[in-house]
């Protein structure tokens, strides 16, 4: 029996990467694999330990350390290893195989499966690791391009990532989701999830947004996400207040709860992921994009990063210059004006992805 062993930062299904590895995690149960994940994050599943600590601190060498044995351990009773990003997940489990003939596969993400490249000792380590790997799984086109150009590879594809089927919330449920949220005749309603900050380009969408006031006076701007960067954050509520925003913008902070996502998802005339790449740091993929799609809704998102892969432009959205506000505000009329068959466009690119999909071919690399 192919026993995975799969290593990762959480199963918690908060952020992208939990959401990511809960999902790949719960359908190769599915299929049958015996599955056992080794996280530093929330647990969130019952086959899951949490022994791997977060390498920060002056003792972070020695964390490493310990998180490298005790992976190796963990790993004796299996013959598949997954790593689910590269650093420093990829080089746990380079070091779980060092000597063995145990199958090492990882995938490729975003940040840190291609920053660590550019550093001495971490992009060392980290080229060993994707050379002595079966298979790297990166989920863009854009993310396994940006691999190559510092670790020219053979043994890397493209595994788009799947998506997860969410609530459809009742009529009732909707009503009492609006009241909450102060929602009346508002026009557009405009989305972004993910976490608050430069990279997820928050306060670029609210600049365009802002540009198209005089047309949209009644716009609303969901902001939903964690606002951990506190100073990215205050720029933006700066901004609110210098632009008499303050009925025209929410920042919903704290939010975890899927059936409220899918109302988000479910009201929006539109969804914005207009992210920004910061060097090495860029959108690994936009799985939101993906959820947001099974609703009907159109899209608007970054080029040059892994949102390419999340939607198809002119087909169910448009893609925009980074930071290029004036193309940002172009594009959101263009969506608004033709939402209706761009929103139609969505649910039939969402169908073309599937975690059970995303995991076939995972598998096919497996039995090999």
């Amino acid at each position: 029996m192919n026993k995975v062993l799969m290593i990762t930062k959480t199963l918690d299904n908060k952020g992208g990467l939990g959401r990511y590895s809960l999902s790949i995690f719960e359908e190769l149960k599915r299929q049958g694999y015996f599955v056992l994940a080794i996280v530093e994050g929330a647990r969130s599943a019952k086959d899951a330990y949490v022994i791997l600590r977060p390498l920060s601190g002056i003792a972070k060498f020695f964390v490493f350390i310990k998180n490298l044995i005790s992976v190796r351990r963990k790993a004796k009773k299996f013959n598949i290893i997954h790593a689910l990003d590269g650093w420093p997940y990829g080089v746990y489990g380079y070091f779980a195989v060092l000597g063995t003939n145990k199958k090492l596969f990882i995938s490729g993400i975003g940040t840190y499966s291609v920053a660590p490249l550019r550093d001495l000792v971490r992009g060392l380590l980290l080229k060993r690791a994707y050379k002595r790997a079966n298979k790297i799984f990166c989920i863009s086109d854009y993310t396994k391009k940006q691999i190559s150009k510092l670790a020219p590879l053979k043994n890397i594809t493209t595994v788009l990532m799947g998506t997860t089927q969410l609530v459809e919330l009742s009529y009732e449920e909707i009503s009492r989701y609006k009241t909450i949220y102060e929602i009346k005749n508002n026009f557009p309603i405009v989305v972004t999830v993910g976490d608050i900050k430069e990279r997820k380009g928050q306060l670029d969408t609210l600049k365009s947004l802002n540009l198209l006031k005089e047309k949209y006076p009644d716009f609303k701007y969901f902001i939903v996400g964690s606002d951990g960067d506190i100073y990215y954050v205050a720029k933006i509520k700066d901004f609110i207040k210098e632009n008499s925003l303050d009925d025209n913008v929410k920042i919903v902070s704290g939010m975890y709860d899927d059936k409220e996502l899918s109302f988000f998802y479910q009201a929006c005339d539109v969804f914005a992921l207009n992210s920004n790449n910061d060097g090495d740091h860029f959108e690994g993929f936009g799985l939101v994009l993906l959820e947001v799609a099974q609703f009907g809704k159109p899209v608007i998102g970054s080029k040059n990063c892994g949102i390419e892969s999340a939607m198809k432009d002119g087909f169910n959205g448009y893609l925009t210059e980074q930071k290029d506000i004036d193309d940002i505000s172009n594009k959101l009329v263009k969506v608004l004006d033709n939402r209706e068959m761009l929103g139609k466009n969505s649910k039939k690119f969402y169908k073309d992805f599937s975690w059970e999909k995303t995991v076939a071919e995972y598998m096919k690399y497996y039995k090999l």
